[in-house]
Parts: structure tokens; C-alpha cells; sequence
């Protein structure tokens, strides 16, 4: 059997959610002066404001779009690359929400060349120095999650008290993590834990910008988490996960309030998304 064949069945084989719960947050943090950060959220749209929450049912489709972008360059314009990045994803929503399983890939690497195509022009037309920003994307179909990233914007799974992380740091420190150069504990201090090695905003034009893809999983028994580093570089895996458990309203929020609590150095994005 094909990987094609076994996603198809995974899709046909997940049952239809009764409605889709997503809790939302953003906020500026306690030291930026603004919010660089973004969200799409298929039906509602997107825009992170300085400091926003929200929650929302979702149940008349059986596949929806979910996305968390952090815009880079500070005065470069980091907050126009990630609203491009969002209104690019809002462009292509309906593309990646019919798509066969088998091309999601490629619909997803078209959107993403689009966008840093934008970006970049945004860059040269602005003369900015650097700008661009990270994308972690959910394409939910039924139950049944595929995730996309670039940079260090992660998705996690939560489930039973548990969390797991999904996404690869697209980072100069998690090349040396990976090439045995830096231990964990090392990787996670180093100054090169925020030097991106993928984004949306490359000069990378001529060649086109892949996004990293994963293995599709349900999240029936538990909730995805799409997630800017402003929350993980405050808090633990074991904090996000005490502060997810319980009730799913307000979860985007207290996430938030927890990372501004361990000093809020960074904007702050979060999105839960869970069947229910």
C-alpha cells in the first residue's frame, strides 16, 4: 500500500467531530512595544491584536485551517510580514481545505512560496534590512491533523496530561542539538536558539520555499497546541501541560497569562484547538 493510500484511509477512517472548540490568545508581552505576532483562524480570519482572546465553535465543515505566524525584524517590519504571511494562508484556505491528502504537500508549498515571495518584495520595496516571519499551520480534516512549519513557531499534542512536540525548531542551535555538537540543556541556552534557519521572507525566490511537513495524527483523545516561542521560551513542556489541563475554555488565555507570569519577554500566540 502507498503512503498516499494510507493517509486517504486515515482521512476516511477518522470520525466526523461534533464541533471543533478553539480557544485564542495573543498578547504583546511585558517588554515589546507592540505585537509582532499573527493568527488565521479559518471563518474568523486573522490579525493578532496587542493583547486579544477569544473562544469559538466550529462545526459546519469537516475541514478547517488553523495557523500561528511570528513576525521578525522588529522595526523592519515584522508585524506587515506576518500579516502577509496570514492573508496568504487566508488566500489559499479553500485550496488546502478541498485538497486530496496526497497533495496537500504541494498546495502547501505553493502558498508558501507566495508569501515569501511577498515578504521579500515587501523587504526590497520598504529597503528594510531583514524581515520575515515564522508559520506553523494545521489543516484539520475531519479529525485528522497535518502540520506544517517554518522556523521555530511550534504545534504540540496534548493528551492526558501529556505533552509531546510535534514540530522540528528550524534553528542554528537545533543543527548543533542534532549534530551531537550541543547537549539539550545547551541548545536550549545557546544564542543560536533564535537564529532561524527556515522562514517565510528568504531570498530564496528562484527555487521556491518548502515548508517542513509531519506525520498526520487524530486528535480525538486530546488538543493541539499552535504556539509562538513566547510561551515556550518562559515556560516548560511540564508547565504548558499543567496549565492545559481542565476545562478547554480560556485554555489560549491562561497559556498566556502563565508565559507573561515567568517574565513575558517575547509576544505571546496561542492557539488550542480540540474536538468536542
Amino acid at each position: 500500500m502507498s503512503i498516499s493510500d494510507i493517509l486517504g484511509n486515515l482521512k476516511k477512517k477518522a470520525p466526523k467531530p461534533q464541533k471543533i472548540h478553539i480557544s485564542y490568545a495573543s498578547n504583546k508581552g511585558s517588554v515589546r512595544t507592540r505585537n509582532e505576532d499573527d493568527l488565521y483562524i479559518d471563518g474568523l480570519g486573522s490579525r493578532a491584536k496587542e493583547n486579544m482572546s477569544g473562544e469559538r465553535t466550529l462545526f459546519s465543515s469537516d475541514s478547517y485551517v488553523f495557523a500561528v505566524f511570528d513576525g521578525m525584524g522588529g522595526e523592519q517590519f515584522g508585524d506587515e510580514a506576518a500579516a502577509i504571511a496570514a492573508d496568504t494562508i487566508a488566500r489559499h484556505s479553500a485550496e488546502l481545505r478541498e485538497s486530496p491528502v496526497e497533495l496537500l504537500n504541494d498546495a502547501v508549498n505553493e502558498l508558501t512560496t507566495e508569501a515569501n515571495n511577498r515578504i521579500t518584495g515587501m523587504v526590497y520595496a520598504k529597503r528594510a534590512n531583514m524581515s520575515g516571519s515564522t508559520l506553523v499551520l494545521a489543516v484539520l480534516h475531519n479529525t485528522v491533523a497535518y502540520i506544517f512549519n517554518l522556523g521555530d513557531s511550534r504545534a504540540y499534542y496534548y493528551s492526558g496530561g501529556n505533552i509531546r512536540q510535534i514540530t522540528y525548531d528550524h534553528t542554528v542551535a537545533n543543527q548543533k542539538l542534532r549534530a551531537k555538537i550541543l547537549t539539550e540543556a545547551e541548545a536550549k541556552k545557546s544564542s543560536d536558539s533564535h537564529r532561524l534557519t527556515s522562514f517565510l521572507g528568504v531570498d530564496d525566490r528562484w527555487i521556491g520555499l518548502k515548508a517542513q511537513s509531519y506525520e498526520p495524527f487524530d486528535i480525538s483523545s486530546g488538543a493541539l497546541l499552535l504556539c509562538t516561542d513566547g510561551l515556550f521560551d518562559m515556560c516548560t513542556d511540564e508547565e504548558i501541560a499543567v496549565t492545559m489541563a481542565g476545562n478547554e475554555d480560556g485554555c489560549a488565555q491562561r497559556l498566556v497569562e502563565k508565559a507573561l507570569e515567568k517574565g513575558g519577554r517575547d509576544n505571546i500566540t496561542c492557539m488550542v484547538i480540540k474536538t468536542v
